[in-house]
């Protein structure tokens, strides 16, 4: 008698976690498949997604090398030539996108920049006024001419900013002694 009513809650048991499980399946023709499944989903019409993030548009001044100066040397001549133009941003902080539009180059046939071009930028952070302008070692090199113009013309463009009293130059994340072997870097630069 033990043994039929242990079968019995045994039997019990499994019919009742068959019948509680979830089939992947439908179980027959009458199943209601809903073949939109986002018609089900709770509209919240307050809610706008954007599909790229909002930008905005500034005028900054942008300091690039005087194309005659580099090919002359002429001390009599400007170094570094302001250019206006208007830049968007929000996709990334408005610093970032000065450097990279440094590195992209001057709108004027009269200018240059001197920023290797196979520099990578990783990216420009801004803190209490220190804007730090990451570089990737690699393809970092150049004469000290080119490192200085590379420098001064960050330098010019960011401190040109309200939010950007001095910048700070990192490669690879980290502080180091020069940008490419020439002029010392471990410390902030300023206008």
């Amino acid at each position: 008698m033990k043994k039929i009513i242990a079968l019995f809650l045994l039997f019990l048991m499994v019919f009742s976690l068959a019948a509680c499980t979830k089939s992947n399946t439908p179980s027959d023709d009458n199943d209601i498949v809903d073949e939109n499944p986002q018609d089900t989903v709770e509209e919240d019409d307050d809610e706008i997604v954007e599909p790229t993030p909002s930008t905005d548009e500034v005028e900054v001044t942008l300091y690039f090398a005087n194309k005659e100066y580099v090919e002359t040397g002429d001390e009599s001549l400007e170094k570094l030539i302001p250019e206006k133009r208007t830049v968007e941003y929000g996709d990334i902080s408005l610093e970032e996108r000065i450097v990279k539009e440094l590195m992209k180059g001057p709108n004027s046939d009269k200018l240059s920049t001197v920023i290797p071009s196979n520099v990578k930028l990783l990216g420009v952070e801004v803190a209490d006024g220190t804007a730090f302008v990451n570089f990737a070692e690699e393809g970092l090199y150049g004469g000290s001419m080119q490192e200085d113009f590379t420098i001064a013309q960050i330098v010019n463009s960011l401190v040109e900013l309200d939010s950007v009293e001095r910048v700070q130059f990192l490669i690879d994340g980290q502080k180091a002694e020069t940008l490419m072997g020439h002029i010392e870097i471990s410390e902030p630069f300023e206008k």
